[in-house]
């Protein structure tokens, strides 16, 4: 059920949260429904799509069925369970240190110049995105994935308002740099 136009959706989440709490399994799994679909996109936005997204977000839900009875009745149970999805993934990291290039270095290895159809140039938003560095990609999922404000991703993740408009303001930057470099391309394949 979409949140957009929805006090209803607001009420019914409501009510399962209240009747999860009560340790009634089929309102979790309501709950898992409505939400788990954002959850497995933010982690494999975070992991750029590997194989341990899954995973990740099954553990994060799991850890939600979990500490269920953490959550604050009156606030964004949305917010929350992406939260818990963030410290999941921050823990997976911990456990394996792939060696990784630099930042800037994986946004130049994208190729920039070749000739794309239009369901490249989706590639390569999405290649894009995933070669950002993770503090950025992070709230660029959020934001822009998941729909969330500046208060609520600085709450997630644990960073000040400012630093995530920041980072997001930084990964607008490096996506645009990418971009541009693809458009004299574009242009030339429609001429």
């Amino acid at each position: 059920m979409p949140r957009a136009g929805g006090c209803r959706v607001d009420a019914e989440e409501r009510d399962w949260v209240t009747r999860a709490k009560a340790g009634e399994r089929a309102a979790f799994d309501q709950l898992v429904e409505l939400h788990g679909p954002g959850v497995l996109r933010y982690v494999q936005a975070l992991t750029r799509y590997s194989a341990d997204a899954e995973d990740i977000a099954q553990e994060a839900l799991l850890q939600a069925y979990r500490g269920l009875h953490t959550f604050k009745d009156g606030t964004d149970f949305k917010a929350w369970i992406l939260t818990i999805a963030y410290h999941a993934w921050v823990h997976s990291k911990r456990k394996r240190r792939p060696a990784t290039l630099g930042d800037e270095e994986q946004i130049e290895r994208i190729p920039a110049k070749a000739e794309r159809a239009e369901s490249d140039w989706v590639e390569t938003v999405r290649q894009g995105i995933a070669a950002l560095p993770e503090e950025q990609r992070a709230v660029v999922q959020l934001r822009f994935g998941e729909g969330l404000s500046h208060a609520e991703i600085s709450a997630i993740v644990g960073a000040e308002e400012a630093t995530v408009r920041w980072r997001l303001y930084r990964a607008r930057q490096s996506l645009q740099n990418l971009l541009k470099t693809c458009l004299p391309e574009r242009r030339k394949k429609r001429e």
